[in-house]
């Protein structure tokens, strides 16, 4: 079983150096994350321990942790977690900690007080979990998604374009732009482009002219005029081969189709959205997507994969587990069950924790040896902590790559983007 390595805080040397707070920005507010029981933004306490009068406080109602089961307080630029002599122990990715031995704790870090998982966030500026971005299940980890829609229709957004690995949900997430756009009860239409045949692309998507070619008996309007006023969402748009990209470009820049056949474009109301699993800023690098092409996307949402947001899987099981028919409850669930889902990678994402449920026999009822039988034991991969100085070292290390950093660091692209830009601000 690999597990992320604990470490007992370090005094901060001379020799390091941390690179200065831009002005006018937000200082950071950090947040232990309820996953579970319920979901909650939990600050630390100003004397920084952590109890059971300290989580009923907050609304969470916990006999098994002890009054003052454990301190939590900021070294340097870490924090440092102490288990306080408790009853039933701190758990930290899944590892008991000594009894009254200082350890430090990093972000994204599942910790475990009685039957409350919690996850540490460095920087958590909200107060309450996420309402579900339509059917999408995500009280912490999908803030960003939230306000991007929230936006998209006052910056008049035409051409969206939703990245994530597979499984993290980006055709629910195209269904919520469309109601952003206020397109909600105007045509609809998904067409995975990758499954497209070269050949047919220009007929099926701008249509074409009676006698455009050998059996083109009767005209056809294609896709997007068929979906006038509505949205085509354009799946897995990575996988479109270069000289069918520039194709699309009239459509994005100003909604002129040609169609097969025609001497003059038609302007057409629609709204695209596009998805892909792929990194088109390196395919971008590489020659295998146009740049011009990726400009035209005036709005880009990326999508987390859940190892990146573990505060959210006990809230995904559980809609889940609703849309199965079978609410997963209160219990008699194993904390432990939880917590070793928390800790897998879900390289499929919420796909696959629903292929989970789907090998167990409903009712649902978590058990640590359910969880084992189906996923195994393997805990999430072991990674460095997102910092300014290992990100730099990896970044000089890769000369400058950033997807090689980042699989250096054990993290997606997308979360070191993030990173980078964090410090920008």
């Amino acid at each position: 079983m690999s597990t992320k390595r604990l470490s007992s805080p370090q005094p901060t040397s001379t020799e390091e150096h941390h690179l200065p707070r831009r002005k006018g920005r937000e200082p950071d507010r950090p947040a232990l994350l309820a996953a579970f029981p319920e979901p909650r933004v939990l600050r630390p306490p100003p004397g920084g321990v952590l109890g059971r009068d300290w989580l009923l406080a907050l609304g969470l109602t916990d006999t098994v942790v002890s009054r003052q089961h454990a301190s939590f307080e900021r070294v340097g630029p870490g924090f440092v977690l102490t288990d306080l002599g408790s009853r039933n122990g701190t758990f930290v990715n899944g590892e008991r900690l000594p009894a009254r031995r200082p350890t430090g704790v990093h972000d994204g870090d599942v910790l475990r007080l009685g039957t409350t998982l919690l996850v540490l966030r460095e920087d958590h500026p909200a107060d309450e979990p996420m309402k579900p971005i339509g059917k999408l299940v995500g009280p912490f980890g999908l803030r960003s998604v939230g306000k991007a829609l929230g936006s998209l229709h006052t910056r008049g957004a035409r051409n969206v374009l939703i990245e994530g690995e597979t499984g993290t949900g980006k055709e629910l997430v195209a269904q919520a732009v469309r109601v952003a756009l206020r397109r909600g009860d105007k045509p609809y239409q998904a067409v995975n482009v990758g499954a497209v045949t070269p050949g047919t692309f220009e007929g099926q998507l701008f249509g074409w002219m009676r006698g455009a070619f050998s059996g083109a008996t009767e005209s056809s309007p294609g896709l997007l005029r068929h979906h006038e006023g509505g949205c085509v969402f354009l799946d897995e748009i990575g996988d479109l081969p270069l000289e069918l990209q520039v194709k699309l470009l009239r459509v994005l820049d100003n909604r002129e189709v040609l169609p097969v056949g025609a001497i003059r474009a038609v302007t057409v109301d629609i709204a695209l959205i596009g998805a892909t699993h792929r990194s088109l800023d390196d395919f971008v690098q590489s020659g295998r997507f146009r740049e011009d092409l990726l400009a035209r996307f005036d709005q880009r949402l990326f999508l987390p994969p859940l190892r990146e947001r573990r505060e959210d899987i006990p809230a995904v099981l559980g809609a889940l587990a609703s849309r199965r028919g079978h609410p997963l409850g209160s219990g008699p669930h194993e904390v432990e069950a939880i917590e070793a889902l928390m800790l897998q990678d879900h390289p499929t994402n919420v796909r696959g924790v629903d292929a989970f449920l789907g090998a167990l026999e409903p009712p649902f009822v978590l058990t640590l040896e359910a969880v084992e039988e189906v996923l195994g034991s393997q805990r999430g991969s072991a990674r460095l902590p997102l910092t300014d100085n290992t990100v730099a070292e990896a970044l000089a290390a890769k000369g400058g790559n950033k997807s090689a950093a980042a699989g250096m660091l054990g993290v997606s692209r997308g979360a070191l983007l993030r990173f980078l830009e964090k410090g920008k601000r």
